[in-house]
């Protein structure tokens, strides 16, 4: 959507993506002390050129930066290859993927979590709003002077502003159920919500989840090397 910096960052990052590689393409093989004039076509490093450098370079110089598919990349190279060199190149080529997935794995643990909390805040905000639009002092809602912090967070670290706004969010519901006769659906929706997002909040992951996810966390690390 318009106005959000995240999405227009990486659209801009895409934009230029085409436009600066070439030279870091050149920069790179300068620093290798080699002329780049010798082993470029315009902005393109020379497909049977690619044989002749390193593995871990040659994979920077492949003309789709994030091609994974060995084919592809010796398609492109007319002359013969060496079996060794090609073993490695294609060993490099599989690390994006391997990342990848393990990534996939990763969001698979913590996707239902995030999205339950997201899913809780905006319940809870849906059924506060039509409240505070009704109250007299509506600042109350947002004052953590007034709040006795009904709702902890037993782990360390936590979010204070998150802390606060629940303990006053949960001190306003508790104050209005209590002096009403008839307590309204929507507070009753909020508390609720309120609880889940605690509850979530004290921890996510089982501790087999966690183990699991500081596995692919360490292959991630081991697959990526120094840029891990």
């Amino acid at each position: 959507p318009a106005g959000n910096s995240a999405l227009i960052a990486l659209r801009e990052d895409i934009d230029s993506m085409q436009t600066y590689l070439p030279v870091f393409r050149r920069e790179l093989l300068r620093r290798h002390g080699l002329d780049v004039s010798e082993f470029f076509e315009a902005d393109r490093f020379i497909p049977d050129m690619l044989p002749a450098v390193r593995p871990d370079v040659a994979v920077l110089l492949q003309h789709d930066l994030f091609n994974t598919s060995f084919d592809v990349f010796a398609r492109e190279i007319s002359g013969s290859i060496d079996s060794s060199w090609a073993r490695e190149v294609e060993l490099l080529l599989k690390k994006p993927a391997d990342i990848r997935s393990a990534r996939e794995k990763i969001w698979g643990l913590l996707e239902r979590p995030v999205f339950q909390r997201v899913a809780s805040f905006v319940e809870l905000a849906v059924a506060l709003y039509p409240l505070t639009m009704n109250a007299d002092q509506r600042e109350y809602l947002f004052n953590a002077g007034k709040v006795n912090a009904p709702v902890r967070f037993s782990r360390s670290g936590s979010n204070d502003t998150m802390q606060q706004f629940l303990s006053a969010a949960m001190e306003y519901l508790s104050e209005i159920a209590e002096t009403s006769i008839e307590v309204p659906i929507n507070i009753i929706r909020a508390l609720k919500e309120i609880k889940r997002i605690t509850e979530i909040e004290e921890q996510a992951l089982s501790t087999l989840q966690q183990d699991k996810l500081r596995f692919y966390l360490l292959q991630i690390a081991r697959r990526a090397g120094e840029n891990g």
